[in-house]
């Protein structure tokens, strides 16, 4: 049977992590909780302490999401390693559960969730599937993978972002699939509470990441059709979705981003 470690990466995230916590307690397999810090000033590693199996810290000025991912995944026990970020609590008390039951494909590297638009349908992502849409992927928000793994395929520790996809570019290169589920979706709130001006960066500094490592190309007309055809979320119509200025800002996002990149591998 599957151990499980659950990898917190954070900084000065005393008023979410506790309700990070609580939710993998609450869940139906037992996980150890591992604590990436680097550089919590405020109640943050007080709350960690009391909550977490194993806490590690580094400086601010050596993170990245890569290496702290990697701190973390060597101070952990599980043979399945999960990340979930500070700011995110998974509602579904069987979260981990549902992630372990994919595992069972020999061939599956990876689980994430993706935002369910209409259907709800498993996709098992092959290196086809992440060439033709290198915008769909595992988000190391909320994911899990195999330690074997990830010790042949680190997480690559100079990307400024976008290391989940550039991983998931080279696993599934090998032959790997990456298992994105829309019920192990979990919100990540936090983008939208900085900002209009962060938000567009954040997505910018996404694509320009994934332009470093795969071929990307993102017109205005790519940007109108995906504002004009994508699905609405379930529970939302089709011109409200449209007219969500967080939708735009997306949008502008990642079209910025694709000209501000720069493919360095084909």
């Amino acid at each position: 049977m599957a151990t499980v470690s659950v990898i917190v990466r954070c900084r000065d995230k005393q008023d979410s992590i506790e309700a990070t916590f609580a939710s993998l307690r609450r869940q139906t397999v037992p996980v150890e909780i591992v604590v990436v810090d680097s550089g919590s000033v405020d109640g943050t590693l007080d709350i960690a302490r009391r909550w977490c199996d194993e806490l590690l810290q580094m400086p601010l000025d050596r993170f990245s999401y890569g290496r702290a991912l990697n701190l973390g995944a060597r101070g952990a026990a599980g043979s399945i390693l999960f990340a979930l970020s500070a700011h995110c609590a998974p509602a579904r008390e069987d979260w981990v559960e549902r992630s372990l039951e994919h595992y069972a494909n020999a061939k599956v590297a990876a689980t994430s969730g993706y935002p369910s638009r209409g259907t709800a349908e498993l996709v098992l992502q092959d290196h086809a599937l992440l060439r033709a849409d290198p915008f769909f992927g595992m988000s190391n928000h909320a994911s899990s993978w195999r330690r074997d793994v990830w010790e042949r395929f680190h997480f690559d520790e100079l990307l400024e972002a976008s290391e989940d996809r550039e991983w998931s570019w080279r696993v599934t290169a090998a032959g790997y699939v990456i298992a994105m589920d829309p019920a192990l979706e979990v919100t990540s709130p936090h983008r939208a509470a900085a900002g209009p001006r962060a938000y567009f960066e954040r997505n910018a500094l996404e694509v320009r990441s994934i332009a470093a490592f795969a071929p990307v190309q993102y017109r205005m007309r790519d940007a109108l059709g995906e504002w004009w055809q994508t699905p609405p979320p379930a529970g939302r119509s089709r011109a409200r979705m449209r007219l969500s200025p967080w939708h735009v800002i997306a949008l502008a996002g990642r079209w910025w981003g694709t000209r501000r990149g720069r493919t360095r591998i084909a």
